[in-house]
């Protein structure tokens, strides 16, 4: 059997570069999932392009580390600051939130996915590296059990009704090539691709980066490399039961 790999486009929503450049992905067939940011700037754009080509191998990308919260301030108080934004990622590497806000504002973007897409999402994970199934051990029980949907995660947990896909990030050689200690059988790569404008240009360091995840994951030789490795693109839809 083949190896697997799942090129997942994150940020789809945050600018109309980000999402223009995933559609071209996307149709190019170059990624096998995208996820879905509920409450970012270019939230809209992305759902009416999930419409107008009947993509359906998305997920939720969760945020709350950009922007406001879907759910009502007084209800999640300890994940926002005084002037109703999220908390920073930096923030939460030093602080602790309240886990029931936590899971109020995961149930409440997934239930907005839901709304606005007219779809469940395919799978779930969230905005920047954190760890948050660490530290808040409710959170992670409460979305095995209720949502029964393949996750991004940085372990394997007991109680995961899937088959794990390690988180493996892109590394890369000085020749652009893939480094080929990446031997695990199903491996998920997430990328940030997108064509750059101003507005990422202000919202996150990482913007330039994008346009070389854009060109790895659209070029030729990287689609060969990793198929000359023995993996085949697949999405989330594969993910097997334990």
């Amino acid at each position: 059997m083949s190896k697997r790999l799942i090129l997942n486009a994150d940020d789809f929503g945050l600018t109309s570069g980000i999402n223009y450049g995933i559609l071209h992905a996307y149709l190019h067939h170059s990624i096998s999932s995208i996820s879905l940011m509920v409450n970012a700037p270019q939230t809209l754009e992305a759902v009416e392009i999930i419409k107008r080509y009947q993509i359906n191998c998305v997920g939720i990308h969760v945020n709350i580390t950009l922007g406001k919260p879907v759910s009502a301030p007084c209800d999640v108080p300890s994940l926002i600051n005084e002037h109703g934004y999220f908390h920073q990622s930096d923030w939460w590497f030093q602080n602790r939130a309240q886990e029931d806000e936590l899971i109020r504002e995961f149930d409440n973007q997934i239930q907005l996915f839901e709304k606005l897409t007219g779809q469940k999402p395919n799978h779930i994970n969230y905005h920047h590296r954190y760890d948050f199934y660490q530290y808040y051990p409710a959170l992670v029980k409460h979305l095995f059990e209720k949502y029964q949907l393949p996750m991004r995660l940085e372990r394997d947990y007991a109680d995961y009704p899937y088959e794990y896909a390690l988180n493996q990030s892109f590394f890369i050689d000085t020749q652009g090539k893939l480094i080929d200690y990446l031997t695990a059988d199903f491996i998920e790569m997430p990328c940030h691709i997108g064509f750059v404008d101003q507005d990422i240009m202000e919202l996150s360091s990482l913007n330039l980066q994008r346009m070389k995840d854009s060109y790895l994951v659209n070029s030729q030789a990287f689609q060969l490399e990793y198929q000359q490795m023995g993996y085949q693109l697949v999405g989330w839809d594969m993910i097997k039961n334990k």
